[in-house]
């Protein structure tokens, strides 16, 4: 059923598009952390990255993010001179979304289960069995 979905395989975390960081942005080094860095951190999950990077109280140190409260109530506001909320961090890590995912209608499913090799074979042998019920 994979090919109805389109696939199992698995997009980066940063795509590199527009809610990707911009390439050679100042604000990377202002959290002594790229985003490159934490995407092979988590994509797939690697414990020695995370102790490469100091341990994960250090990378919040790095990220200036509090582990306990989370970022700061001043920067969700606006931080200083009124600037657009997290505007360094958007420009350092890009945007917090997920990619949209792509919608499998009705019959994308129903030519999915008929072509399902398992259901074909299910089928196959319930409608063989009722032949051999009828012989007897």
């Amino acid at each position: 059923m994979a090919s109805a979905t389109g696939g199992s395989e698995r997009s980066p975390l940063l795509p590199g598009g527009s809610n990707g960081p911009r390439a050679g942005s100042s604000y990377s080094s202002a959290f002594g952390v790229t985003a490159e860095q934490l995407t092979d951190m988590l994509d797939p999950k690697d414990p020695e990255k995370l102790r490469e990077l100091g341990g994960a109280e250090q990378v919040c140190k790095q990220l200036q993010v509090d582990p306990k409260v989370g970022l700061r109530q001043r920067e969700q506001i606006g931080g200083a001179g009124g600037d657009e909320p997290f505007q360094a961090r958007r420009a350092a890590f890009g945007r917090n979304t997920l990619p949209e995912a792509r919608m499998v209608t009705f019959w994308q499913l129903l030519y999915a289960a008929y072509n399902d090799r398992t259901l074909i074979e299910a089928h196959g042998r319930r409608s063989g069995n009722a032949r051999t019920a009828n012989r007897e």
